[in-house]
């Protein structure tokens, strides 16, 4: 029974997205912007405009002559700066409370230009909504005794850094549901706030859009 149960965990949060095309979320009121959630199969990350980050989270050292965007990941630390793949990491991080990360990518280019082959949210929102959503993200930092970033080094792109984080990482509090806490501060009317999975996050976000459109029709 545990052996079948360790299988089914790994399964779900190993299981790659379909590489879907974008679609958007529509929002009304105010100056909109795009938000991006990007499932890349183990996790997933939320893509910001890179101005509007910097300007709410004090301490990102990004040239914004250089990037457009910043992506934030939140996820185990011992896992997420693994250099390959650990089942032990894996299993670990599943089943035991651990220290967790955030990963942030500066990126030159649209989201899409970069992660093609990702299924891809595309969410219009107030801008008020996003500047929310990063004041949870920006709380989400551990910061040091000068409020400054604690950098643990290089990330997984070319322009992205690792930082300490708060909270601890297992099976239910995964970087899956962080993002979905982050939408649900961002006013994302998610039928539930558990997604365990890059897919439970992506299905919840399409069935919220749905409803958003039918919505909409009916005016």
């Amino acid at each position: 029974m545990l052996i079948r149960t360790i299988v089914f965990w790994m399964a779900c949060f190993l299981c790659r997205g379909c590489g879907s095309s974008p679609s958007v979320l529509y929002a009304s009121g105010g100056e909109q912007m795009i938000v991006h959630v990007i499932d890349h199969g183990l996790h997933t990350g939320i893509v910001v405009d890179a101005r509007t980050a910097v300007d709410s989270i004090s301490g990102l050292a990004f040239d914004l002559n250089e990037i457009g965007f910043i992506e934030f990941g939140w996820g185990d630390r011992a896992f997420y700066q693994a250099e390959s793949f650990s089942l032990w990491l894996a299993l670990k991080a599943l089943f035991f409370p651990t220290d967790s990360v955030m990963h942030v990518a500066g990126l030159r280019h649209d989201p899409e230009h970069y992660f093609r082959h990702s299924d891809i949210e595309r969410i219009l929102l107030p801008k008020s909504h996003v500047v929310a959503m990063l004041g949870f993200i920006n709380q989400s930092f551990v910061r040091d005794g000068q409020d400054d970033l604690i950098n643990l080094g290089r990330g997984l792109y070319a322009y992205s850094r690792f930082y300490s984080a708060i909270g601890s990482y297992h099976i239910f509090n995964n970087c899956n549901t962080w993002i979905m806490e982050a939408l649900n501060v961002a006013d994302i009317a998610v039928d539930s706030p558990l997604a365990l999975t890059a897919r439970g996050v992506m299905r919840r976000i399409r069935r919220h859009q749905k409803k958003l459109l039918s919505d909409q029709a009916e005016f």
